[in-house]
Formats: C-alpha cells, sequence, structure tokens
C-alpha cells in the first residue's frame, strides 16, 4: 500500500499539467479579460472596448487601443507617471483610444482621499482583491499594459523612468495600433 501512494504521489508531481512556474504575461499574449468597479461602483468590462468579439457590440461597436496601469497611492514612480497619462488622454481624446488606472489593493476611502489632492483625469478602477493585477502581473508597480483592438498585448512596461521617452513610445505604439 506504501508503495501505490508513494508511486501515485510521484506520477502527480511529475503530471503536465501542474506548473512549478505560473505562466508571465508576454507580449503578443491575449489580454487577460477583467471587470472592475469604478468609483461609482459601475463595472468596466474590457471586453466592452477591446476583443475580437466585443461583449455588447449593440452598444459599442467600435473597437478600442486600451492602455491600462496599475497603481497605488503609495507609489512615488506611480505620481510621476499619471500626469504624462493624463496628458496621452487629452491627446488622443476623441479617438478610439481608453485609458484606466487600476488601484491595486487599496480601499475606495484611501484612494477617495488620494484623488481630491492629486488630479487624476482617467477613469480610475478599483482592484481591491489583486486578481486582475496578478493577472497581469502587476508584482511591482507602475506596471503600464497597452492591448490593441483585438485584445493582444502589445506593450509591458514595468516601472516608470523617463517621461519624454514614456511619451513619445506610448504616442508612436497608439498611432500605429490606431492605424492598423
Amino acid at each position: 500500500m506504501r508503495t501505490v501512494i508513494l508511486s501515485l504521489l510521484m506520477l502527480w508531481s511529475f503530471s503536465p499539467a501542474q506548473e512549478s512556474e505560473k505562466a508571465t504575461l508576454k507580449v503578443g499574449d491575449p489580454a487577460p479579460a477583467f471587470s472592475l468597479p469604478d468609483m461609482d461602483n459601475n463595472y468596466v468590462f474590457l471586453k466592452d472596448f477591446s476583443g475580437e468579439k466585443l461583449r455588447k457590440p449593440w452598444k459599442n461597436k467600435v473597437h478600442h487601443v486600451v492602455v491600462i496601469s496599475f497603481f497605488a497611492t503609495w507609489c512615488g514612480p506611480c505620481k510621476k507617471e499619471i500626469p504624462h497619462l493624463n496628458k496621452l488622454q487629452a491627446e488622443f481624446k476623441g479617438q478610439a483610444v481608453k485609458f484606466f488606472l487600476i488601484d491595486v489593493g487599496e480601499t475606495k476611502e484611501k484612494l477617495q482621499a488620494f484623488l481630491k489632492t492629486f488630479r487624476v483625469d482617467i477613469p480610475v478602477l478599483l482592484d481591491r482583491y489583486k486578481q486582475t493585477s496578478g493577472k497581469y502581473d502587476a508584482n511591482s508597480l507602475p506596471r503600464l499594459v497597452v492591448i490593441d483592438k483585438k485584445g493582444i498585448v502589445r506593450k509591458i512596461n514595468r516601472g516608470f523612468k523617463d517621461g519624454a521617452q514614456f511619451e513619445k513610445d506610448l504616442i508612436d505604439l497608439i498611432t500605429k495600433l490606431l492605424a492598423g
């Protein structure tokens, strides 16, 4: 009996279905679906804007490029990135581009206090239980992801450095994705 149990345990531990390492999100992968509440408790679905098939095509017929940035109120580099995202959102106003900030793991109250003192023009979504940030491997902040109209990840940024280069790179990529 002991041998049978040991054999079963060995088979289980080498089963291809068991992954020892979690797969990480890469450019070219389909963007993981999400639905998160905004500050007014209205749920925002990625599939409303991007993907092969939109969730409610009768409501929104236009596929969008989606730019999401995972952030937290305590994150210094996030505070440096947000004004650049505000600027980019204004630059692409009226075009098929959606920008979202996704707050990672904080309460709505803490976020409201932050938003009273820090200018944010981009819709903020709440990932209180870190489910979406986990799917996007947002284990360091900020984590920016650009998703094309078909729902494919086209850019992943970890951290924030040079604002001018950041803006130029995003303008170039978004312009290219809008044209394609």
